[in-house]
């Protein structure tokens, strides 16, 4: 979900650079300083439209409100922008001045964005475009077929907005418009990472900083915020947090709150993955009130998922469901397909992690009638993409036709040109519909991996869990018994785990279970399969094995387990376990005897004083100790 996190920053740290290059600006002065002071850029804006109002300069009124809400977007001042916006708005109706309608148009798509109405943005996008290809300015028409690019990726249509993104790119390379290239770039950045494809990410982030002559604060603490994004994505934390770091350090300068907001996210995400949730909850706590102010319902959606798992790991399930059900009905607002999935995948969690299995398993069924619905959908958004489309083109042709009554021939050549582009249209419609449809075939399987591997795995070890251990165990004994084929079985006990706990703490403990999971993987991956019972008790499957490659493999992992290579296990943590081994020929009734036989071996190997392995035969009895 990391795109979801960028899209916001991007244009409010970017967007104050319009009009920089071969469209002179309307203000060189104000422009110049919205992007490195946009306090004074404000101050001299309100001045200016005093100034213009006292004069009855429509012209200047509206430069005046255009800068006002450039600055006001840098400040991340969200109470009055909404205002100026209607303010410039109807201005420029009641004067038919289509350039500022398109300019305050596109400002409003922004808003509606942050507010999680992607519909209503589409719209509004469609209408800023066409407004600015009326007035035949290219560097108009390519900052709004941008912004509609954004709405695109928003929308989560990757492939228009691709294509709307290098549209605007190309006019920009045209003219050598360096601001705009730099805003652009980011964009494109954002949409290859939204996709997967982190290293063009990064080589079209750092694009666009060689683009930024500025070098703004506010720019560059965005910059950074994106690229920590994607390197949470690459898994590569350090560099995440130094990103991190260096946009805070930016955004508390400019005392740029809005920014700050998201970098505390994205490091409260890398906390959680790095398995500090305490720390991790402690700077997600400020974010809420932030995003909140910003209407930014989409940064509100993921810190509540966010905080609802730091809740399920803190085993404080109440709690994680009452930011499941806030997020729950933020979802529903912003209704894409990739939220609605990223929700449900939360909830299975919370659901998994209380072994509540049949809950887990009805959400699963709900995502997957979401991904179904997906392909729908998108078949209906694409329909309505192309249907606003050609509505803009006759416009524009019938606006032609009003100018030019008398050439009739025109109007034949005219329609020629709109029956081919409806063609050529259909056309397209049928390889989008296409790309989607696979698209969203390959994410469903990529779902139902995930989904399969959670209901099999161990929560907090990445190990087998007890219900898939058993179900393997039972497979081996039917495979034992038809192909008379032998094999060990091993139950392991980790020694004085509960005086682990009570000297050093839960954390602690939590960490030597992923520790002596993570090693008894290693030492038997070539050989067998690692299941976790509950609590420290653990299985161990060894298909086709003999005595003698028993004793080396636990050997291996009791010395490896013993001398602990990790920070966060105290030096004088003493490690060792004890286990009851059974060697199986194809004699016992049952895998049940035989689970039950092992148990009693390692309760026996306890009894004896720990840290040893007692071996029993045929018959469930002892044959030697190790």
């Amino acid at each position: 979900m990391r795109h979801y996190l960028t899209i916001s920053v991007l244009l409010l740290s970017f967007i104050n650079q319009a009009y920089a290059s071969y469209s002179d600006p309307y203000n060189r002065k104000i422009d110049d300083l919205t992007s490195v002071d946009p306090n004074k850029s404000l101050s001299l804006a309100r001045l200016a439209l005093a100034d213009a109002q006292s004069n009855a300069d429509v012209e200047q009124q509206l430069v005046a409100i255009f800068y006002i809400v450039e600055s006001l977007f840098v400040l991340s001042d969200s109470e009055e922008i909404d205002a100026y916006i209607a303010k410039g708005l109807i201005l420029a109706e009641q004067n038919h001045n289509s350039r500022f309608i398109s300019e305050f148009i596109g400002h409003k798509t922004f808003q509606q964005e942050i507010k999680g109405d992607y519909q209503a943005a589409n719209v509004s996008a469609n209408k800023a475009l066409q407004l600015a290809q009326t007035t035949g300015d290219k560097r108009l028409i390519a900052v709004q077929t941008a912004l509609r690019g954004q709405i695109h990726l928003a929308m989560e249509n990757y492939d228009l907005a691709m294509k709307d993104v290098e549209t605007a790119i190309d006019i920009f390379k045209e003219h050598d418009d360096r601001p705009y290239l730099s805003i652009n770039y980011n964009l494109l950045a954002i949409i290859y990472d939204s996709l997967g494809e982190y290293d063009n990410a990064i080589k079209y982030y750092q694009e666009s900083d060689n683009y930024d002559d500025v070098k703004s604060p506010y720019n560059l603490a965005a910059l950074y915020y994106n690229l920590g994004s994607v390197y949470i994505s690459k898994k590569d934390y350090t560099k995440a947090i130094d990103y991190y770091k260096k946009s805070m350090e930016l955004s508390r300068q400019t005392n740029d709150s809005y920014t700050l907001a998201f970098t505390n996210y994205g490091m409260s995400e890398v906390l959680m993955l790095q398995k500090e949730p305490q720390r991790a909850e402690s700077i997600l706590l400020s974010v809420f009130e932030i995003f909140a102010a910003n209407n930014d319902i989409l940064m509100l959606f993921n810190s509540n998922l966010l905080m609802a798992d730091i809740q399920i790991v803190n085993k404080l399930y109440p709690q994680a469901l009452a930011y499941l059900d806030v997020a729950e009905k933020q979802s529903k607002v912003i209704d894409t397909p990739s939220v609605h999935l990223y929700y449900l995948k939360q909830k299975i969690e919370y659901f998994v992690a209380q072994e509540i299995w049949k809950q887990a398993f009805e959400l699963k069924k709900q995502a997957d009638i979401v991904r179904k619905k997906v392909q729908e959908s998108d078949k209906v958004k694409l329909i309505s993409e192309l249907k606003v489309r050609f509505n803009a083109q006759f416009d524009q042709q019938k606006l032609g036709l009003l100018q030019k009554q008398n050439e009739l021939q025109q109007v034949s050549i005219v329609q020629e040109k709109t029956r081919q582009k409806y063609l050529w249209g259909l056309i397209t419609l049928g390889l989008f519909i296409f790309v989607i449809t696979y698209l969203a075939y390959r994410n469903q399987r990529k779902i139902k991996r995930y989904l399969y591997k959670l209901s099999i795995t161990d929560y907090l070890t990445d190990v087998a869990n007890r219900r898939y251990i058993i179900e393997s165990l039972k497979s081996l004994y039917d495979q034992s018994k038809t192909q008379n084929l032998p094999f060990a079985l091993v139950m392991v006990d980790l020694d004085y785990f509960k005086k682990i706990n009570d000297t050093y703490g839960h954390e602690v403990g939590n960490e030597v279970l992923i520790y002596f999971a993570k090693t008894a993987k290693r030492v038997m991956s070539n050989v067998g399969k690692v299941g976790r019972l509950g609590g420290e008790e653990w299985l161990i499957l060894l298909p086709n094995v003999n005595e003698s490659t028993i004793k080396s493999k636990l050997c291996e992992l009791r010395v490896a387990y013993k001398d602990a290579i990790s920070l966060k296990i105290p030096k004088d943590c003493e490690l060792s376990f004890s286990s009851g081994v059974l060697l199986c020929t194809n004699n016992y009734d049952s895998y049940e005897k035989m689970l039950n036989d092992v148990d009693e071996a390692m309760y026996k190997a306890k009894e004896k004083g720990r840290e040893q392995d007692v071996y029993i035969g045929q018959l469930g009895k002892i044959i030697n100790l190790a």
